[in-house]
C-alpha cells in the first residue's frame, strides 16, 4: 500500500504540471501494485486520471477502458462518471449510457454547473433540445459568470439556437469567444449566426 500511495502522489504531481506521459508512466507502475489491501477509492481515482490523460492524448478507447476500471473499484465515483459521460458524448458513442452516468452526477451534486452542462450537452446530442435547455439554464444559474468556461457558453448558445432563440444564441457564442479565443467553431457560429457541428466545421472550413 505504501508504494501505491507513493505512485499516486507522484503521478498527481506530474498531472498538475501537465506532464501527461510521466503521469501515465507513474500511474501504470501504481496500478501494478494494486492488491486486496489497496484502497478502492485510490485505485478508482488513479484509473480515473489515467482515463483523463489518455483522452487528452487522443486515445479514446483506452481512456474508456480506464474509466471502466475506475468504476469497477468505485461505481459512484462522480468525477469519473462525469468525464466518461462527457467524452462519450464528444465521440457520439453510447449516448444512452452516457446519459445514465451523467444523471447520477446531477442527482449527487444538483448545483454543480460542470455536471449540469455535461447532462444538458448529452440531451442536446440526443436532440432533446427543450430538456437540454432546462439543465443548461440551471448550469448558468449555479455559477458566477466569471467562473463559466468558454465551452459552457458555447454549449448554451448551441442549445438556445436549437430552441429557436437565435439572437440569444449569438450572444452566448460571443461570450464563449470572449472567454476563450481558441474556440474556432464558436467564432464561426458567432460570425455566421448559425449552428454547425464540430465535425462539419472541421470538414468544410478548417484549414490545415
Amino acid at each position: 500500500p505504501d508504494e501505491m500511495v507513493f505512485y499516486y502522489f507522484a503521478g498527481l504531481a506530474y498531472y498538475q504540471k501537465d506532464e501527461l506521459d510521466s503521469t501515465l508512466t507513474t500511474f501504470r507502475k501504481g496500478v501494478a501494485q494494486i492488491n486486496n489491501e489497496t484502497s478502492p477509492d485510490m485505485a478508482s481515482d488513479i484509473y480515473a486520471i489515467m482515463g483523463d490523460v489518455l483522452y487528452q492524448k487522443g486515445q479514446a478507447q483506452e481512456a474508456f477502458e480506464s474509466y471502466d476500471k475506475s468504476l469497477s473499484y468505485k461505481e459512484d465515483n462522480i468525477p469519473t462518471l462525469n468525464n466518461y459521460a462527457y467524452y462519450l458524448s464528444l465521440e457520439n458513442k453510447d449516448l444512452q449510457r452516457a446519459e445514465q452516468m451523467s444523471y447520477k452526477t446531477v442527482k449527487a451534486e444538483p448545483k454543480n454547473a460542470t455536471y449540469l452542462d455535461t447532462y444538458a450537452w448529452i440531451l442536446f446530442m440526443q436532440e432533446r433540445y427543450a430538456e437540454a435547455k432546462i439543465y443548461i439554464d440551471q448550469a448558468l444559474q449555479s455559477m458566477d459568470s466569471t467562473d463559466l468556461s468558454g465551452s459552457i457558453y458555447e454549449h448554451v448558445g448551441d442549445i438556445y439556437y436549437m430552441n429557436g432563440l437565435k439572437e440569444e444564441a449569438v450572444n452566448f457564442w460571443e461570450k464563449a469567444v470572449e472567454k476563450d479565443a481558441t474556440l474556432e467553431t464558436a467564432l464561426w457560429k458567432r460570425d455566421n449566426k448559425k449552428y454547425i457541428t464540430e465535425q462539419e466545421y472541421k470538414k468544410k472550413w478548417k484549414k490545415d
